[in-house]
């Protein structure tokens, strides 16, 4: 297989000109012969990688307005359009430790800091090259959705000593855990950890053991996996949903709250904190984190009307009416294509008449009038007939409650 950077396509992702310039012309002296394609900003990024692929992706991590490298990563895997067979390196001026965690939470294949020397990006391009090359006939099936085929594949690769056995296992113990092979995830990492204990293959041994209904023994793994890699974030975040699942949502909310501190940039870690601390009761943790929820998926466009809401409902636990009121516009204009959008807004609105009393009836005049041209949707639903019951609307809330599928 080829591991020599000739005719690779390559893809450079910076929002500067001269840097995009400077690593065109460095990897043409060090012997690619296609031109690089080149994006100033995620977003013109993602259209090249959606239109066609790479087998090198140089991105920067801070890219001005919208998303950041780690943000652009992790959407163009879920998309397919970074696979297991592409190199992407991340690039920084920037190495504060919230950084460089998220940086390196995302799994690029290399972190590089400028100023870059040629020698040193030729060495963790050829490094990548003999990871990720011999990956290409898995990646082809796996875009066909041929799972099984791709666990043939890895173990040819194995049988072969072909590739990097620690990634051929890792992507086989995902595989088999996707496809709910809970035999195959245990044989595959207790005979990695029989060599030396890495975190991800505990870690996956923990998960099936979830899958299994073997909570316990899945916390054990959990933790140990912490102790062996502190900074392995996935640990963390089964320890907290293994945790949920024995209701013990309190030592959940702990584990979660060390987690952000470690790797704050993670849209689902922070979204499940906030969840909880509301749940808790832990008003300025759950503000905090909704906060975070709305500025991390902003750039994704993931943000929902929902967690505008749950924002809405911390500040005013917190007193803050008029940061509230705020937020409520705020969602009006941000998740407009959200589909749920008018019933989230009309329970932020009926929230914030229980603080403001003036408003009450306009907002209750509101809600009727919705009600005469939509049935709410179950998650809201639940919500109406509760603060409405807030409300003092007992008429209201119990022909919302007759209403409820049995």
């Amino acid at each position: 297989m080829d591991i020599t950077l000739g005719r690779k396509a390559v893809l450079i992702i910076d929002d500067f000109q001269n840097m995009r310039a400077q690593l065109s012309q460095m990897l043409g002296s060090l012997g690619v012969q296609r031109k690089p394609d080149v994006a100033g900003s995620a977003e013109e990024a993602l259209e090249l990688l959606r239109s066609r692929r790479y087998d090198i992706v140089l991105c920067d991590y801070n890219l001005g307005e919208g998303m950041h490298g780690q943000q652009l990563l992790d959407l163009a895997r879920r998309e397919g359009c970074v696979d297991v067979a592409t190199v992407f390196i991340m690039v920084t001026a920037e190495n504060s430790t919230e950084m460089v965690m998220g940086a390196l939470e995302s799994g690029p294949d290399a972190y590089l800091a400028k100023p870059i020397s040629k020698e040193l990006l030729n060495a963790r391009l050829l490094k990548a090259l003999r990871r990720r090359v011999p990956m290409s006939p898995v990646a082809q099936v796996l875009r066909q959705g041929d799972t099984e085929q791709a666990l043939q594949l890895l173990d040819t690769m194995l049988a072969a000593g072909r590739g990097e056995r620690a990634d051929i296992l890792r992507l086989k113990a995902e595989l088999a855990l996707e496809t709910g092979a809970l035999d195959l995830v245990q044989e595959v990492c207790e005979a990695v950890i029989r060599e030396r204990p890495v975190a991800w293959a505990i870690t996956s041994l923990g998960q099936a053991a979830m899958a299994r209904g073997e909570l316990s023994r899945a916390e054990t793994l959990f933790r140990q996996a912490i102790v062996v890699t502190p900074y392995f974030m996935a640990a963390h975040d089964h320890l907290a949903a293994v945790l949920e699942l024995q209701g013990r949502s309190r030592d959940a909310l702990e584990v979660l709250e060390q987690a952000v501190v470690r790797s704050s940039r993670s849209l689902s870690r922070q979204r499940r904190l906030g969840w909880l601390s509301m749940q808790q009761r832990e008003w300025e943790l759950a503000r905090s984190a909704w906060r975070q929820v709305i500025e991390l998926g902003k750039p994704m466009e993931s943000v929902r009307a929902e967690d505008y809401f749950n924002l809405v409902c911390a500040l005013l636990e917190m007193g803050e009416s008029a940061r509230a009121a705020k937020a409520l516009e705020e969602m009006q204009q941000s998740v407009a294509a959200d589909p749920l959008l008018r019933w989230w807004f009309m329970l932020g609105r009926l929230h914030l008449a229980i603080r403001d009393r003036d408003d009450k009836e306009a907002a209750l005049d509101a809600l009727d009038g919705l009600m005469l041209k939509a049935i709410p949707p179950l998650e809201v639903h639940k919500a109406l007939i509760e603060v409405l019951g807030r409300l003092g609307e007992v008429t209201r809330a119990e022909l919302l409650r007759q209403q409820l599928p049995d």
